[in-house]
Parts: C-alpha cells; structure tokens; sequence
C-alpha cells in the first residue's frame, strides 16, 4: 500500500495489476478524444450560480502533521448565500435547493489529473450527468446547468472519471445536494438546527497521518476498505445534540464498507427516508444496512433521553460475502497486508460516532404516520413485465464483470438500450458462489422500486445477518444484491435520452471496470 500524497496520488491505477504511472498533466481523456471545456448557456436563466473547485488541501486530523486531502471548495456567485453550507467540520459542501429551481455551476478543475462530478441520484441530460467521457483536465472548467426535478431527499456529487473515481472519492472529493418540495416541509419534520447530515467514511493513514491506498490488484479486487471511521472527514467524530427530536440524514461515502447501523443501547432505528427521499411511512428495523452510495433519513427521538448521557451509533458486526468487504472495524482483524476487509467478511463491532445529551430541550413532537405519497409505477406497466432485463454480476480470477462485458467509454449493446418514457423490470443476478461478495448495484438518471429478493439458501450464513436491515420500502438508486441473490426491479425511465452508466458502486470494482453504458432512445 502507498501513502497518498501528491506524488502518490499520480501513480495510483486502478487499472492495472500494480502500480501503473500516469502522466503529471493529462491534457484530455486519451479515451474521448476531445477537449471538454465548456461554457455558459446565454438562454439558460439559473436561480443560483455557484462555482465548485476541486483542489488539493491539508486539514489537521490528528496531532502532529496535517493530512494531505483533495476537497471541492464552493462559491455562490448568485441567489441567496444560503444555498450552500457545510457540513460540520467544513469538509464536504452541501447545497440545498428547492425542487423546480435551476442551477448552473462551473466546475473548476485544480487537480493534477482529470476528473468530473457525477450528481448521484438525479435526473439528468447526458452531459449533465458526469459520464467519465466528459472528464476534464487539469486547468479546464465544465460547466454544469440543470434544473431540478426530482422528489425531495439527500442527493450527493462525486468524482466519477475512469480508473480514478476510487482514487479521488478517497482523498476527500464529496458534496451533497439536499432537495425540498412543497410535501417534505408539510410534513413538520425536524430541520434546521435539529436536522444534522453525517458523511460516513473509513480510511486509513500511515504514521505520518497520510491517507493509505490500494497499490495491488487484489486489493482492488476486494474493494479497499479503512480501519478508522470519519464522519464529516473528521475522526472520532462527537455530536451534542439536545433531548429533543432529530432528523438525521446518513450518506455511506466509503469507497467499499457496507455498515451494519444501530444504536448501542438496542433501540430501534426509525427511517423516514432512503435514496429517493421519504417513505410513504416510517418504517422500525433492528439495524439499518447501508451500502456505499445509499442514504437513509432516520427519526431519532432524544427526548426520554436524560441529560449527560452518551448515546453511539454503531456498525454490527455481520457478513456479506466470502470477500465481502466493510463488515466490522478491519474486516478480518486488518486483513490483507494490514488493510481493512480480507477474505473473511465477518468483523467486530466499531464505533461510528458519540452523542452527547445535553439539556434545555424544546418540546417534543409526534412521528407523523404518513410522510409522502409515493406514485408507484405498476408492473403491468411493464414492457417486459414476462421477461426481465437480467444482468449477471460476476467475479474471476483477477476479474470483474456485467454479463461478460467490462466498460467501454462508448459502447452499448442492444440488450442494454432502452425506450424513454417507459417503464421495465431489470433483474440482478449475484452469480457469486462461496467466495463471492454482496454490490451495491447503481443505476445513473433513475429511481426505481424493489420488487422482489429471491435469496440463494446455501447463503444463509450471509444473508441471516443482512436482511433484516435492508431499506427496501423507498425510491432507490442503489441496491444490495447479496451473494446468489437475485433482485428484482422496477423502473420508469425518463425522457432525457443518451447513453447512461449503471454500475457497482464499490468504487474499486467500478475502476475495475464492472460498469456498463445503457442507451435510453427516443
């Protein structure tokens, strides 16, 4: 493993067996063959304009020296200020906009490689959408201008190039997009200062505080995973929060760690929201499973708490697969070479976060029993409601793949385009076997339902410690196929057309190359 700093980061290659060198400059992307700077739209009228950097920095983590990191600096250069924050600690930007409002935003690349943002769960234009063939280089602005029409919920941005998305989430890059609409702020929910957002990520430094990274394939092959958890970029993250009611928003912004959530002392974790946004009710599980990329809103009442108590919440131990990753603090103890996950998937359980109790409370209030109205579409819908879109998600030797196929910056298939405006059942096939490992499958420009989990009964020993904290009740972009499971999906795709990526998001297996183009026609 290396550490990353700045001459480290531009060896990194996801790509190769090892450690492949890159060019210092990357002028374009050798893939696409074109320069992607772009400019401003004149007929294209925003509500708010911002600037977000990419760019290197150094914060102060631990004592001794300062950790070199990359972040997205932001800037609103018009519309109210309050269109943007930071979550606490001032690592990842959050931008918060209401639904129908239109954005533009130039995205300045300070990297000393290509990269472009990806805007995870929303609706886009193609190019809008930070397909890899778009990335810029070192030096080039692209700018970005959509208006927002999708439910309100906890969205978010991150690099996506090829071979480097990994990489560049790893180091720091990360934002959220949180979205209102007139049905969330009548619901009454918490906000404001009794709303937090939680950034959970795992990471590991070498002892002069720089960031750790995956220098072999196999490593990649595993998916990288950290033996210390940030929440917001800061570890030991503490939260003092009054006996009172929350709404917590949660990303899981690891590149590989599954988390297995709950609180310490056994009570219930309330969800209100997932991926797309609110449940049509609140919904009580044990634990909550939360993938890389998935999101959940929980409901967490404070107010029988006493002041001066802790409350944690924790990652369960569990298993998710053979080779599974993220499953409990260092996997298998530290795992390969020292890093956290390994070939047995089953972990401790580790410490995210502490909340301190404090007094001097407001009023409590009710959990509303309905939270939104969510217009399914109906299978009968379906063009292919008899005859599912299957995708197989495979692993070799050395290898992994959709169907057979690894990414090609502009190639798609006939089984793999589709009509705008209709809807179909797609099904993932996890034809892993004892070695295999769960993915949290993602599809780009879509939202869709979970219609169905037919669970392989020779993986019990996996699937027993999962299932039962799998939030399949919302609008999701992300889902967990675990190993020799097969899920079912329905989705309504919209009517922007152009060709859209639908991956694993284990960022290393992405790298890797199990992501695929889909071309929706007209």
């Amino acid at each position: 493993m290396l550490a990353i700093n700045r001459r480290a980061l531009l060896r990194l290659s996801a790509a190769s067996s090892a450690v492949a060198l890159v060019p210092t400059v990357l002028a374009q992307t050798s893939e696409t063959g074109v320069s992607q700077s772009a400019t401003a739209n004149p007929d294209f009228k925003p509500d708010y304009e911002l600037e977000l950097t990419a760019t290197e920095t150094s914060a102060k983590l631990f004592s001794g020296s300062l950790t070199q990191l990359w972040k997205y600096e932001a800037k609103v250069l018009q519309g109210d200020p309050r269109v943007l924050e930071w979550t606490h600690g001032s690592q990842f930007p959050v931008i918060r906009v209401r639904q129908g409002q239109s954005l533009r935003i130039y995205f300045h690349n300070k990297l000393p490689e290509e990269s472009i943002i990806h805007w995870h769960g929303m609706h886009m234009p193609q190019k809008m959408d930070g397909h890899p063939m778009y990335a810029i280089a070192p030096g080039q602005t692209f700018v970005y201008e959509f208006t927002v029409n999708m439910r309100a919920g906890t969205y978010w941005f991150h690099p996506h190039p090829h071979h480097r998305t990994g990489a560049q989430v790893y180091c720091g890059l990360a934002g959220l997009l949180i979205i209102e609409d007139d049905e969330s702020l009548q619901t009454g929910l918490p906000n404001g200062k009794h709303e937090r957002v939680w950034v959970l990520q795992d990471r590991q430094f070498n002892r002069d505080n720089q960031l750790v990274y995956a220098s072999m394939r196999m490593e990649m092959m595993m998916g990288f995973t950290g033996d210390r958890v940030l929440v917001n970029g800061l570890p030991d993250h503490v939260e003092q929060l009054g006996n009172t009611v929350y709404r917590i928003r949660l990303l899981n912004g690891s590149n590989s760690r599954f988390y297995k959530l709950a609180w310490n002392d056994a009570r219930v974790m309330t969800v209100i929201g997932s991926d797309g946004g609110l449940l049509a009710s609140p919904v009580d599980k044990p634990y909550v499973m939360l993938a890389p990329a998935e999101r959940i809103d929980l409901w967490l009442d404070l107010s029988k708490d006493k002041p001066g108590q802790d409350l944690k919440l924790v990652s369960l131990a569990f298993t998710s697969g053979s080779m599974g990753t993220g499953m409990g603090m260092g996997g298998m103890g530290m795992g390969m070479r020292g890093m956290g996950g390994g070939m047995s998937a089953s972990g401790v359980e580790m410490e995210v976060l502490t909340i301190q109790i404090e007094g001097g409370a407001q009023p409590s209030q009710d959990l509303p029993k309905t939270l939104s109205t969510i217009n399914w579409p109906r299978i009968e819908e379906a063009v292919n409601a008899n005859n599912p879109r299957t995708i197989r998600l495979q692993m070799g030797m050395g290898t992994v793949s959709l169907n057979d196929r690894t990414f090609e910056m502009h190639e798609t298939t006939d089984d793999e385009t589709v009509r705008a405006g209709t809807t179909e059942v797609w099904q993932f096939v996890n034809t892993s076997g004892h070695m295999g490992m769960s993915h949290p499958m993602h599809i780009h420009n879509a939202q869709f339902k979970v219609i169905e989990r037919i669970q392989d009964p020779g993986q019990q020993s996996i699937t027993s410690t999962m299932q039962d904290g799998l939030v399949d009740e919302g609008w999701k972009d992300v889902v967990i196929v675990m190993p020799g499971e097969q899920v079912k999906i329905l989705i309504r795709f919209n009517n922007h057309i152009g060709i859209y990526l639908y991956h694993c998001h284990i960022l290393e297996h992405e790298d890797l190359g199990m992501m695929r183009n889909y071309l929706v026609q007209a």
